[in-house]
């Protein structure tokens, strides 16, 4: 009877071997944690919001009622209208900045494509200390991605360094799209290192992010975290962040480190290093032609 056996359980052994082996052979890219979509899908979110603030940073610097300027700014391209006020002549505070980008799909100044609204409300002139800055979102998109939620900033004055620096706050911030669908909330602390004494060119302004720290799900609903650990570069010259270093972690997966270069190269990748594993990550960003 034993013996009869044998054959049923070489067999059964001989099985189990072979789906072990099969299961090894075909892990996952979660099972070997080579997975890079919550990076992707952070950089991409922090992106589209940094750029948002980029816009209105250049028209409130150019706004005779939002700042006190002689600069006479052109009107975008890709504009369909911008406003500053109802009558556009009274600086009564609060104001609210209208930027219509309409649904042309003209590419702006950047190459890049906006649609819809970014409304902006002004509790005073945006270079006062103290003044808030509440940014919302009225079907608007940027390039492929639909972007809604709250941004506010915050002008926290001057620095001990000379410079002006900002509060910048993300909540219930999400970006869809064709299989995206990223949620983030954060803040970050931004200072205005180069480029305010020239009052005419706005490419030339550059921010640094000294710190931050969000927290988010990426588009196949894991969890994140990410804090900056090396301040991130927001060159207006350049449509992505140059430099930086950030520490990630993500649901049930090892942590990690992103980092966006350490010299002012002007590329969509960034690159996320697990234990000695580097994985390079490219941000999805639709432009015409290269920035």
């Amino acid at each position: 009877m034993t013996i009869k056996r044998w054959p049923f359980f070489s067999l059964l052994l001989l099985c189990l071997g072979f789906f072990a082996l099969l299961a090894g052979c075909n892990k996952s890219d979660r099972d070997e944690d080579k997975e890079i979509l919550s990076a992707r899908d952070y950089a991409l979110a922090h992106h589209i919001f940094d750029d948002a603030f980029r816009q209105v940073h250049r028209f409130a610097m150019g706004d005779t009622l939002l700042n006190d300027t002689s600069v006479k700014q052109s009107l975008d391209a890709c504009l369909d209208r911008r406003t500053t006020s109802l009558s556009d002549t009274v600086a009564l505070f609060p104001l609210m900045l209208n930027l219509n980008y309409g649904d042309k799909g003209t590419p702006c100044y950047d190459n890049g494509l906006r649609y819809g609204r970014i409304l902006a409300s002004f509790s005073g002139k945006y270079l006062n200390k103290g003044t808030l800055i509440t940014f919302s979102f009225d079907g608007y998109r940027k390039d492929i991605y639909d972007v809604s939620g709250k941004l506010t900033v915050i002008n926290q004055g001057i620095n001990n360094q000379g410079r002006r620096y900002y509060t910048f706050i993300i909540q219930e911030g999400l970006i869809t799209g064709t299989n995206i669908n990223i949620q983030l909330d954060g803040t970050f602390s931004y200072q205005w290192v180069s480029g305010s004494s020239t009052e005419t060119d706005f490419t030339d302004d550059v921010f640094e992010i000294d710190s931050g720290m969000v927290a988010g799900r990426n588009s196949r609903g894991s969890s994140f975290t990410n804090e900056v650990t090396a301040k991130y570069t927001s060159d207006f010259s350049c449509p992505h962040f140059v430099t930086g270093r950030s520490y990630m972690q993500v649901q049930n997966l090892i942590d990690r480190t992103l980092n966006y270069g350490e010299i002012n190269d002007c590329d969509n990748v960034l690159i996320s290093r697990r234990n000695n594993t580097y994985l390079e990550v490219e941000i999805p960003i639709m432009q015409l032609e290269a920035f």
